[in-house]
């Protein structure tokens, strides 16, 4: 739908994190590209991140041309996405487990605000 945003919402790979798919294949979305979004672990069990078990960082496939906003971080975050007429507003929030209280949480402040206007 050209007359659409478009964006796919990930929680699988336990971290936080953005890009644009430009190119998938031999399909061309640089006029819109597909906002694609890690949306961030609330918690993680007491084995560790998962890259750990894979060996490696997230990574995006290499049939896909990619602009990377946010570099996947594995970390405790979450993502607050607001659905509006005229775009999508996304929020990104992160915090240590180890150093911050999880009353912190109450009073975050996005580390990073991404905004997905509606193509005209």
């Amino acid at each position: 739908m050209k007359s659409r945003a478009p964006l796919v919402i990930s929680g699988d790979l336990h971290a936080v994190g953005m890009a644009r798919i430009v190119r998938s294949g031999r399909q061309e979305f640089r006029a819109n590209p597909v906002a694609t979004v890690l949306s961030g672990p609330i918690g993680t069990g007491p084995s560790g991140w998962i890259s750990a078990f894979r060996g490696t960082p997230a990574l995006p496939p290499a049939h896909l041309d990619i602009q990377e906003d946010i570099t996947p971080i594995e970390q405790h975050s979450f993502t607050v996405a607001d659905f509006l007429p005229d775009k999508i507003t996304l929020r990104f929030f992160k915090w240590d487990v180890k150093s911050d209280a999880v009353e912190k949480i109450d009073t975050l402040e996005a580390f990073r605000i991404v905004e997905l206007p509606r193509p005209l």
